[in-house]
């Protein structure tokens, strides 16, 4: 059955892309719900896991009492914080044949180690996380035993899953197949310059895969942030820049028509005043020529003696001739 994905060094127990993700795991439902849908933040199908109670609402690999009998150590998981009490649980078998546990949770704050159970909690980023989780490394430093395999796989409420996966070494993000990378959707500014990123998988345009870190439990996030500004006050804004703009041109205009109705008026004036000058010029050299040219009383006298004698002159010559 697993054949192919043992000869390539992974093993593949859920992946929420197809028709039965959940054909080989038994489902448990109580104040809660299971349900598959699109996640939009990397456009592929995924399952929730969601409840009010974190132990009463779960997945569990594989049914009934059968066990998975997987021998690779390391536990790969790509899920979503949903900001909510979250656990997962490995049940191991080691070298004594005895059966232990490891509980992983959000909601746990230390460690503790008891005889067949391992309580141990786990840090979540927003958005989405890769866990990588060395059960063989856990097994000996908690009891001091070797890894057998993994028998059965438990995940609780409440988590949004992608691929659960074993493998029997971390391997680099460069080696990984493309339907083990996770995907994001690319941004206008990580578009460029990223030449050497692997091709996508097909049906899945502009995105780009995640890279792993490797540690024992390692926590990969969503690196996308998004600035939540107010449209209304962006406008608003602008409109109080308009309005203030369109008020300075205004008292601009107003400026220049006043001080243009100023020069005008002042060059009206000017002019009034160089024609009044002008007249009185004019006026003044009338007068004065009509003083020059009128005589005075004594010159008057002896022009109308002057006439009357030239008239007598002119009547006696008359009469002479006559």
């Amino acid at each position: 059955m697993y054949r192919n994905s043992y000869q390539r060094g992974m093993l593949t127990v859920f992946y929420s892309v197809g028709s039965k993700p959940l054909a080989i795991w038994e489902t448990h439902t109580k104040d809660g719900y299971i349900t598959r849908f699109l996640d939009q933040d990397i456009k592929s199908m995924v399952l929730e896991i969601g409840g009010t109670n974190v132990s009463t609402t779960y997945i569990t690999c594989p049914k009934g009492n059968q066990v998975l009998g997987i021998t690779m150590p390391f536990l790969v998981m790509i899920v979503k914080n949903l900001k909510k009490y979250f656990s997962f649980e490995v049940t191991i078998l080691d070298e004594t044949l005895t059966r232990r546990r490891f509980r992983v949770s959000n909601f746990q704050s230390n460690t503790q180690i008891l005889p067949l159970c391992t309580v141990m909690p786990i840090g979540l980023s927003d958005g989405w996380n890769q866990i990588q989780f060395n059960l063989g490394e856990f097994t000996r430093r908690a009891y001091k035993k070797q890894f057998v395999e993994v028998q059965k796989l438990k995940i609780n409420a409440n988590i949004r899953l992608r691929r659960i996966y074993f493998t029997e070494r971390l391997i680099p993000d460069d080696e990984l197949p493309p339907e083990y990378k996770l995907y994001f959707p690319l941004t206008s500014k990580g578009a460029k310059g990223k030449k050497n990123a692997p091709e996508p998988v097909s049906g899945k345009e502009n995105i780009k895969p995640s890279s792993s870190q490797h540690t024992q439990i390692t926590v990969q996030t969503d690196t996308k942030t998004m600035s939540k500004v107010s449209l209304h006050s962006i406008k608003k804004t602008q409109s109080i820049e308009k309005s203030v703009a369109g008020g300075v041109e205004e008292d601009s205009e107003k400026k220049v028509v006043e001080e243009n109705k100023n020069d005008i008026e002042t060059q009206e004036n000017k002019e009034g005043l160089d024609n009044q000058e002008d007249q009185e010029k004019q006026e003044n050299q009338v007068s004065q020529e009509n003083q020059e040219i009128e005589p005075s009383g004594e010159e008057k006298q002896d022009i109308m003696l002057h006439d009357e004698e030239t008239a007598k002159g002119e009547k006696e010559t008359k009469q002479v001739e006559e």
